[in-house]
């Protein structure tokens, strides 16, 4: 499962948490069988699902964020006719151009050309600029003058925008820092926002049905990439572009980039990508097999489903308070005018508003497992994700596997094509994501066990195996993992880093090892 996966198909959105093609492959095809009906009860941006499908299978993709859903919609859609998506490109461009032009156009004295990116302050002040010299046929970068930048300020100042835009007000959240009044147009500059409503106004005006939407998912996949949000890294230059990960904060400075330009590149992947998975269906590889698909928006605590009707579930559940999907998910779903419904949300946020804490979180995941259980079939698999080594999160997460009766029969790790920022900033931190595979037995049992026990059976466990050989995160967290699952123990109020941390040493090579030993090692 080492394979590096970077398939067309599942590049033509930023939708985080995206799990690796050939790993999802492999186990759809050894946990169920062609004709069988899977589901993916928090499907995220829908890899699992599309693999699933394009196996044969039957699929329900379910999300409650609206924009998930509506990815999954323009991923799995068949019916979509890529020449009349680029004819009313053409009519929406040849009526945008103009527009861009007056927003972006720049005289340098010996021309006019169109800025590329805009280096700008905190306070929208333009520094630099990147734009294409036609006399010289290559890219060029200038430094604005005061002057220039002032009057520039003035002129943006005062322009109005005609078209509708959202005003949506972000969840105030300083974990992702969503400060107290600030709304979708804070997170992009005036020309910016000018730019996307003129876009998706002449997309209504000129597409139609399920192309209208293709275009719409484009238009979603760009507003990051033209916002306030994109970082320079500073190590490259002030002119080399970072990428939003998560949350709304603004450095010193920030990169605004053309519109135009780059919807045009995020329509060139959507199309790469649909045509990526049309190719299974333009060379009579699904005309012996009628399999279906259906996205559906259920609450997964109420997976309105029947009993017993599904033969294989593989999900990627919330990470606790790692990504609120929702609340930074405003800045799509607001400008496709959805409306998600918050209260549903499974998540750990800090955001004071909610009161979704890790009490809420616990049995809300409990309530969704109850409600995978119900719907698989006696002895159907079930294989999870996670990462978390946060005690609440890990306990919430594994407590409602064992409460629900299931056995866990695989544990290995999915390779990633990147780490979350957690993981990359802490070296103690497990790199990867857990993988589980469990099945639905006919009882549910569970033993109880005291914290203190249950930190006693660690620590004599992990004694044992450090003697034998030092050992990194990733291998400790599995082996106590199965003991848990093998024993069928609940935790409490159990962190096993926090374990590792009090009663172990780290080395400088990244593996825990014997205090005793390490102090040896210096006398």
């Amino acid at each position: 499962m080492t394979e590096k996966q970077k398939l067309d198909r599942y590049e033509m959105h930023k939708y985080w948490g995206k799990k690796p093609a050939n790993d999802v492959k492999i186990l759809i095809e050894k946990y169920s069988k062609e004709g069988d009906v899977i589901l993916d009860p928090f499907s995220g941006y829908g890899v699992f699902c599309c693999e699933a499908f394009l196996l044969k299978r039957n699929v329900i993709s379910n999300d409650l964020n609206p924009i998930a859903n509506f990815i999954n919609q323009q991923l799995l859609n068949k019916d979509i006719n890529l020449k009349k998506i680029e004819n009313e490109w053409k009519s929406i461009k040849k009526e945008l151009t103009p527009y861009i032009n007056f927003w972006y156009e720049y005289d340098t004295g010996d021309e006019k050309v169109q800025l590329i990116n805009i280096l700008r302050d905190n306070s929208d002040k333009p520094l630099k600029a990147r734009y294409k010299s036609l006399k010289e046929n290559r890219t060029k970068e200038i430094t604005f003058s005061e002057e220039y930048s002032h009057s520039y300020i003035i002129f943006e100042n005062r322009q109005e925008i005609l078209e509708w835009f959202p005003t949506d007000e972000l969840i105030e959240n300083s974990r992702i820092s969503a400060k107290k009044g600030m709304t979708i147009p804070d997170l992009f500059t005036k020309r910016a926002l000018a730019c996307h409503a003129k876009l998706l106004n002449l997309i209504e005006k000129y597409s139609t049905g399920n192309e209208k939407s293709l275009l719409k998912l484009a238009f979603t996949a760009n507003l990051a990439n033209c916002s306030k949000l994109v970082p320079p890294i500073k190590t490259r230059g002030d002119m080399s572009q970072g990428a939003w990960m998560t949350g709304f904060y603004f450095g010193e400075t920030y990169l605004e980039n053309n519109v135009l330009e780059y919807f045009e590149n995020r329509l060139d992947k959507t199309i790469k990508g649909k045509k990526d998975y049309l190719k299974f269906f333009n060379n009579g590889f699904f005309n012996d097999y009628n399999n279906s698909y259906q996205v559906t928006q259920f609450d997964a605590k109420n997976i309105q489903l029947p009993s017993d009707s599904i033969d294989y579930v593989f999900t990627d559940p919330p990470y606790g308070d790692a990504v609120p999907y929702f609340e930074q998910s405003i800045i799509w779903n607001s400008w496709l005018k959805f409306t998600p419904n918050y209260s549903n949300e499974i998540v750990i946020s800090n955001s004071k508003t909610r009161k979704k804490g890790i009490i809420n979180f616990e049995k809300e995941i409990h309530e969704a497992f109850s409600e995978i259980r119900r719907v698989l079939k006696l002895g159907g698999y079930f294989s999870l994700t996670y990462h978390s080594l946060s005690g609440h999160e890990w306990r919430a997460i594994t407590n409602a596997c064992i409460k629900n009766g299931f056995r866990m029969v695989d544990f290995n790790w999915l390779v990633q094509k990147s780490f979350t920022p957690r993981q990359i900033n802490r070296s103690k931190s497990i790199k990867g994501d857990v993988l589980i595979t469990l099945r639905k037995a006919s009882s549910m049992r569970a033993i109880v066990k005291s914290d203190s026990e249950t930190e006693s059976l660690f620590i004599n466990r992990i004694n044992i195996w450090l003697r034998e050989k030092p050992l990194d995160t990733n291998e400790i967290f599995m082996n106590i993992m199965k003991i848990i699952f093998e024993e069928n123990i609940l935790i409490g109020e159990i962190d096993l880093l926090g374990v590792l941390t009090k009663h172990f040493a780290f080395d400088e090579h990244q593996r825990w090892t014997i205090k005793e030993e390490i102090e040896a090692n210096y006398i």
